[in-house]
């Protein structure tokens, strides 16, 4: 339990970016949660996967409360909703079920690309 005590401020940090990150953009907390893993737990031999599924499990209560904040302040558009969630939690439940037969490295260049590609597409 010592060894976990001097992750908890870089954790709280952590969890105050992605906070803000998810508030501001709607996204990218889970990615900064991602990036501050790999710094923090570098010289763990933790599995990646453990990495994503953190972040989403702190992204779903964030996201509630971010959905919350942007209802209140009428940024949330009205769009059919139930059309998006459907497939998504398809696609979802999919994912999930194949990120354990994925190796590891595949998927970190998979994160990469995703995050590499996304950062092009909103530049230009």
């Amino acid at each position: 339990m010592k060894e976990f005590k001097k992750y908890i401020p870089p954790l709280l940090g952590l969890g105050l970016l992605a906070g803000f990150l998810n508030g501001l953009l709607g996204a990218a907390g889970g990615i900064a949660i991602i990036f501050g893993f790999r710094a923090l737990f570098r010289n763990k031999p933790l599995d990646g996967r453990c990495f994503y599924a953190t972040a989403l499990a702190v992204m779903l209560p964030l996201s509630i409360v971010t959905i919350w904040q942007y209802t209140r302040s009428g940024h949330l558009p009205e769009v059919p909703l139930f059309d998006l969630f459907l497939p998504a939690a398809i696609g979802s439940t999919l994912g999930a079920l194949l990120l354990p037969r994925i190796n590891p490295r595949f998927l970190k260049r998979l994160f990469a690309a995703v995050v590499l590609v996304s950062g092009i597409i909103l530049v230009i």
